[in-house]
C-alpha cells in the first residue's frame, strides 16, 4: 500500500505536496519522495524514512522550487524496501523528462518485463511502477495518449500520478481497486489517494477518480478527462475502509469513520448475547467499531491501551521482527482499568495472529478476568495480489485455521468475526445495494488475472 500526491499550478507546490503526504503517512512509512517541476527543470528528491524526517525547509523552497509536484510514500508489497524503489520514479526519454508515482500493484508486470527486456529494455528498479515508464517511453502521441496506450497494457491495481513540465495526469484502472481523488484548492487541481491529504492543505475534495479515467490537468484547468478503457464492473478495495485509509477520509459518499461505526454496531448485533464490563479498542484502527460497539450494546468504552505516537504502524513493516518490536512498544495497557474486568476487545483485523496474541498476553498480564475478542472484517484467507502485504497463503493464520483453532491459539474467551455481510452493508452507501467492493482477501476469488511471486493463472474467477 502506497500514497500518492499531485498537485499543479501553485508556487507552493513543493511544500503542498508535502504536507499532503504527511497527511498520507498511515499508507506507508517506509519512503518518501517529491518530484517537482518548474521553468524548464524537474527534479525528484527521495529518501528512506518519514516524510518529515527529510523534507525541511531548505529542500522544499531552495531545492524543489516549482509550481507542479507530485509525491509518493511507500511500504513495500512486490518490491524489495531499498532507496532504489522510492518514488516518485522520474526519466527522461523521446518525450521529455517524465516522472510517475503508483499506488498499487502491476499484476502481469513479470510478462511484460520479459517483453521489454527482449527488446532491449534496461530496469533501474525492482518495482513494477518502472514499467509504465518503458511502455510510456515506446509509444507515441500527445501525452494523453502516450498513457490511455500504456494503460491499457498493465492489468491488476494502479491509482497513480504522472507529471511532465506542468502538466499533471491521473489515472485509475478500471476496476477502481485503489482510491484516488479530484481535489482543488484556489486555482491549482490536487490528484491524491485520499480526500483528506485535499482537505488538510486547504483545498475542497471535487469527486473521485472513476475506474479507468484519466484526468489530465495544465494550469488550473482540466484539459481532459476520458476513459481509456471501458470500467468493469467496479471492485475498491473493502480493507481500505476496514484499516488502511484514514477515519476522516470519504469513501463511498461517507467518511471511514462512519463505515467503521457500523462496523461496530453490526458486530454488537452478531455477539447479542454476550456480555462484559467494557468494550476497548485496539488503537487506532478498532477505535470506531469499538465506538459503535459500544453505543449499541450499551456497555461502556474504555480507552484501555496507551498508544505511543511515536512509533509506526505494525502491520506495514517489512518483517515480522519488526511488527513483534513495533507492538511491544507501541501499546501498553491501563491496568487499573482492565484488572478483574470482563473486556470486549474490538481490532480491525487479524492478518498473521503474532500481533493480536501478544496484545492478548499484555491483558493477561494486568489481571484481565475475560477477553473476548472482536474482528471488525472477516476471516482473511486469501492473498492480496493487488497491493496489500498478504503475499503468501502459509502466513495467514485464518487460511490455515479454523475459528476455534484460532481461539485457542490466541487464548481468549471467545472469537467473533465481522460478517461478510454486515461488512458490506457497513461500507456501502445508504441504501444502495450494488457490491462495490473487491473482496478477494476474505474469499478468495480473484477479479483478475495475476502473475506474481511466480505463479501464473486464473484463480477462482
Amino acid at each position: 500500500m502506497c500514497g500518492i500526491i499531485g498537485i499543479e499550478n501553485n508556487e507552493n507546490a513543493s511544500i503542498l505536496a508535502s504536507l499532503g503526504l504527511v497527511t498520507l503517512q498511515h499508507r506507508g512509512e517506509e519512503s518518501a519522495g517529491i518530484t517537482i517541476s518548474g521553468k524548464g527543470k524537474m527534479k525528484t528528491f527521495t529518501a528512506m524514512g518519514l516524510v518529515s524526517e527529510f523534507f525541511n525547509e531548505d529542500i522544499l523552497l531552495n531545492k524543489l522550487p516549482g509550481t507542479a509536484a507530485i509525491g509518493h510514500v511507500r511500504y513495500t508489497t512486490s518490491a524489495k524496501s531499498s532507496l532504489i524503489n522510492a518514488q516518485p520514479f522520474q526519466m527522461s526519454c523521446i518525450h521529455g523528462n517524465i516522472a510517475v508515482a503508483h499506488n498499487g500493484n502491476i499484476t502481469n508486470f513479470p510478462k511484460l518485463k520479459q517483453e521489454l527486456l527482449k527488446k532491449g529494455a534496461i530496469f533501474n528498479h525492482t518495482s513494477d511502477t518502472e514499467i509504465l515508464l518503458h511502455l510510456i517511453a515506446m509509444s507515441k502521441g500527445s501525452l494523453a495518449n502516450i498513457v490511455a496506450t500504456s494503460l491499457c497494457k498493465l492489468e491488476g491495481a494502479f491509482s497513480l500520478v504522472i507529471l511532465k513540465d506542468k502538466t499533471i495526469v491521473g489515472a485509475r484502472d478500471e476496476y477502481g481497486f485503489r482510491p484516488l481523488v479530484l481535489g482543488k484548492v484556489d486555482s491549482s487541481y490536487i490528484i491524491a489517494s485520499e480526500s483528506a491529504a485535499v482537505e488538510v492543505i486547504g483545498g475542497t475534495y471535487v469527486r473521485d477518480v472513476k475506474p479507468g479515467e484519466v484526468v489530465v490537468i495544465e494550469n488550473g484547468q482540466i484539459k481532459k478527462s476520458f476513459l481509456y478503457k471501458q470500467p468493469k464492473k467496479q471492485n475498491t478495495c473493502i480493507f481500505e475502509q476496514v484499516y488502511f485509509s484514514r477515519p476522516d477520509s470519504i469513501m463511498f459518499g461517507k467518511t471511514v469513520e462512519a463505515a467503521r461505526v457500523k462496523m461496530g454496531q453490526f458486530l454488537a448485533r452478531q455477539m447479542r448475547d454476550i456480555k462484559a464490563d467494557i468494550v476497548m479498542p485496539v488503537p487506532d484502527s478498532g477505535y470506531f467499531a469499538a465506538l459503535g460497539f459500544a453505543r449499541a450494546s450499551n456497555i461502556p468504552f474504555e480507552n484501555g491501551f496507551i498508544k505511543n505516537h511515536y512509533v509506526g504502524r505494525s502491520f506495514i513493516k517489512p518483517s515480522q521482527s519488526l511488527r513483534d518490536l513495533t507492538t511491544k512498544l507501541k501499546l501498553r495497557p491501563i491496568k487499573e482499568l482492565v484488572a478483574g474486568k470482563e473486556i470486549i476487545l474490538i481490532d480491525d483485523s487479524i492478518v498473521r495472529g503474532t500481533t493480536s496474541r501478544e496484545l492478548i498476553n499484555l491483558l493477561k498480564n494486568c489481571d484481565v478476568k475475560k477477553i473476548h475478542f472482536a474482528i471488525s472484517c472477516p476471516p482473511i484467507v486469501g492473498p492480496c495480489y493487488y497491493g496489500i502485504d498478504t503475499p503468501n497463503k502459509e502466513y495467514l493464520i485464518a487460511a490455515n485455521n479454523s475459528v476455534e483453532e484460532i481461539r485457542k491459539y490466541l487464548g481468549v474467551e471467545s472469537l467473533t468475526f465481522l460478517s461478510l455481510e454486515n461488512l458490506v452493508k457497513a461500507c456501502s452507501y445508504e441504501g444502495k445495494k450494488d457490491n462495490l467492493f473487491c473482496k478477494s482477501c476474505f474469499t478468495g476469488k480473484y477479479i483478475t488475472k495475476f502473475q506474481r511471486m511466480g505463479l501464473s493463472k486464473k484463480l477462482n474467477v
